[in-house]
């Protein structure tokens, strides 16, 4: 079995099945973003993010892997997003020797959550987005983000065995 990563903190506030409304703290994030029509490119992003924690950057210092990893839609790009959970601030890190990265302070805050596991495949990310989004509309729940897909997994965890989630920041 492989070792736990570590993943960012919260505080669970409430929970109704697979739902779970959270509080984040703020976290440290290295971040690459590409432009919408470009998004067949995914996995050259988590090459990105990859090698810089792998090493590539200003001390050429490895920096421990985290989950989840994130991606989200903005109306123009496709954002990727690794947790730097050793840093309090950005400039604490090594500066990445990669141009189309960048450390930023992400506040998370209150969150509204759904897990599903598997594969987080297009599908199966609409089908959990939709309860997710029956749930919020029933709650009168008012949403603040763009939906985040979290991936807990390397590539090679067996479907059964994974964990995904689908998120937003709520008031």
């Amino acid at each position: 079995m492989a070792a736990k990563l570590n993943q960012p903190e919260y505080e669970l506030i409430e929970k109704d099945g697979k739902i779970e409304i959270r509080e984040y703290s703020k976290y440290v994030i290295a971040k690459t973003s590409i432009k919408q029509i470009e998004m067949n490119q995914n996995n050259n992003m988590f090459r990105t993010l990859a090698s810089y924690i792998f090493g590539s950057n200003s001390k050429n210092q490895s920096i421990p892997m985290t989950a989840p990893v994130i991606t989200q839609s903005t109306n123009t790009n496709y954002d990727m997003i690794f947790f730097m959970l050793d840093a309090q601030k950005p400039e604490e890190l090594p500066t990445p020797n990669d141009q189309r990265i960048s450390l930023e302070q992400m506040e998370i805050g209150k969150t509204i959550s759904i897990s599903f596991g598997m594969w987080a495949t297009e599908k199966r990310i609409q089908n959990y987005k939709e309860k997710l989004d029956n749930y919020i509309n029933q709650k009168k729940i008012q949403v603040q983000s763009p939906l985040m897909v979290a991936q807990y997994n390397s590539p090679w965890a067996l479907p059964p065995f994974r964990k995904n989630e689908l998120l937003y920041t709520i008031e």
